[in-house]
């Protein structure tokens, strides 16, 4: 137990190491009790970091969904001699909007949701379709889902379980940027994502606003890469899809996706 507490420790983020010790106490209780448990549903940055925890135990995990650009995830816990089934933990819903005039984005679903008081660690992630989205959630809250929303916004919905096979996944809704910097550092970035000066986007990082791959990152200096996700407190998700090359000037031209 005293390594796990130094591992605790090494997590520098309160909201990561809250979080990480809830997961433990999940894998406590399955090796315990020799029960199957699932955790609330996390993002990768928990995930990597809670995997050395669950196997301090001789328990045994799964990670649900599979789905690469899946962000939001659950560990499905179990004894190593017991099979399980995601399906006793994790339910699909479909909210089809049946308005023809108005249509649905992440935001107004993700909003229905925390207006019946569900706690977002509780839901997975949004696909949003056309006229409908697919949503995965804890299934004890399932059918209070199913039998408490009935409009989102003034767009009447209809809503239904659905089996976790038939749940359809796609990346997240988002849009391309494209940004010239002077460098990859991230208070260049902050600047142009977040629309205000170099100044203001340190006053931004260094107050605690800004994550790096779901971390809090703090120094304006940080350089980022392709593939990093940013998240700015009031401008939104941001990641950086391609390095495209750079001008005559010498600065780098940059494609951002924006998650909207």
């Amino acid at each position: 137990m005293k390594d796990l507490e130094k591992y605790f420790d090494f997590i520098k983020d309160d909201e990561a190491r809250e979080a990480v010790k809830k997961i433990h106490d999940k894998a406590l209780y399955v090796s315990k009790n020799h029960m199957t448990a699932a955790t609330d549903f996390i993002n990768p940055y928990i995930v990597e970091i809670s995997i050395p925890v669950i196997k301090y135990y001789d328990i045994d995990y799964e990670i649900f969904p599979s789905y690469e650009k899946c962000e939001r995830k659950v560990f499905i816990l179990y004894p190593q001699y017991c099979e399980t089934d995601v399906s006793e933990f994790i339910s699909g819903i479909r909210i089809k909007n049946k308005s023809k005039f108005k249509k649905l984005t992440h935001k107004d679903y993700l909003g229905a949701l925390m207006s019946l008081g569900i706690e977002r660690s509780r839901t997975g992630d949004i696909y949003v379709f056309d006229d409908y989205a697919d949503i995965l959630v804890h299934r004890d809250i399932a059918d209070y889902i199913i039998y408490n929303l009935d409009k989102i916004g003034h767009n009447k919905i209809e809503a239904e379980i659905i089996s976790l096979d038939r749940v359809e996944y796609k990346e997240e809704e988002h849009e391309f940027l494209d940004i010239i910097s002077s460098s990859m550092r991230l208070d260049n970035l902050v600047k142009h994502l977040a629309k205000t000066s170099r100044e203001k986007a340190g006053d931004i990082i260094r107050s605690g606003r800004v994550k790096v791959n779901h971390i809090p990152e703090d120094k304006a200096s940080t350089e980022l890469k392709e593939g990093d996700l940013l998240s700015i407190s009031k401008a939104g998700r941001f990641k950086i899809h391609k390095i495209c090359g750079r001008t005559r000037s010498g600065k780098i031209v940059i494609e951002i996706k924006h998650y909207v």
